[in-house]
């Protein structure tokens, strides 16, 4: 992926958010076959990042990763278009994105890994979509107020799911991230759009606008990094 140098990303924001927030990605093989497929980024105690995810054994794509070989994954994350009549300046039409592209090989994991993966990705997409449920974690159903939660039913599907899927680990040889949200643009431009995409209804705009925002905040008046 080409990346103009000045397309950096803000301090605080690396790949990582990226993913966790946009987390469906495509897995792409030598062959140039393709699977869309929900992924997640570890932290290892080294401070290594590794993606895992899975993938139907019935796909083509498993092959692939099991044997080893190296698979391009890309997360295109948020995107928005930008008009020139948010410019004071002569401008031109455009689109403001933050894409994530990796390269790596895949290890596979074994049955007892694969369920542990699934139970965390279930979990990291239930905290974004509701407020975790008060009271105890083991909770089986949060309702409409909370998470929700593996019961007796969804375990027995996921028992006969867990044989037709394939879960793995991929350490990353190489990872491009292309954050585009205005650098080229005059401060006051900046802030301008930003103001502009936070009219959107799109969640992508919003997104996008408060990552500019960030970049035109002083280091000085910065809070803590967000997303």
């Amino acid at each position: 992926m080409l990346i103009n140098a000045l397309y950096q990303p803000v301090a605080g924001h690396d790949f990582t958010h990226v993913i966790a927030d946009y987390p469906l990605g495509i897995i792409v093989g030598s062959e140039l076959v393709a699977a869309h497929m929900p992924m997640l980024t570890v932290r290892e105690a080294d401070g290594s990042v590794v993606i895992e995810g899975h993938i139907p054994r019935a796909d083509p794509l498993h092959t692939v990763l099991a044997e080893g070989r190296e698979v391009l994954l890309i997360f295109p994350g948020p995107s928005a278009y930008i008009s020139p009549d948010w410019y004071t300046r002569a401008g031109l039409p455009t689109y403001d994105f933050e894409p994530v592209h990796i390269r790596g090989r895949a290890t596979m994991m074994d049955q007892p890994a694969l369920e542990d993966h699934l139970r965390r990705l279930t979990d990291h997409h239930e905290k974004r979509v509701r407020p975790r449920q008060e009271g105890p974690d083991n909770a089986q159903s949060a309702g409409p107020s909370g998470p929700w939660r593996m019961d007796d039913r969804a375990e027995e599907t996921m028992g006969r799911l867990l044989s037709a899927i394939a879960g793995f680990r991929l350490r990353p040889r190489t990872v491009e991230f292309k954050s585009k949200i205005g650098q080229n643009q005059a401060a006051d431009e900046v802030a301008s759009t930003a103001d502009r995409l936070s009219l959107m209804r799109h969640p992508d705009a919003h997104y996008l606008a408060d990552l500019m925002k960030r970049m035109a905040t002083p280091p000085n008046e910065k809070g803590p990094p967000g997303r």
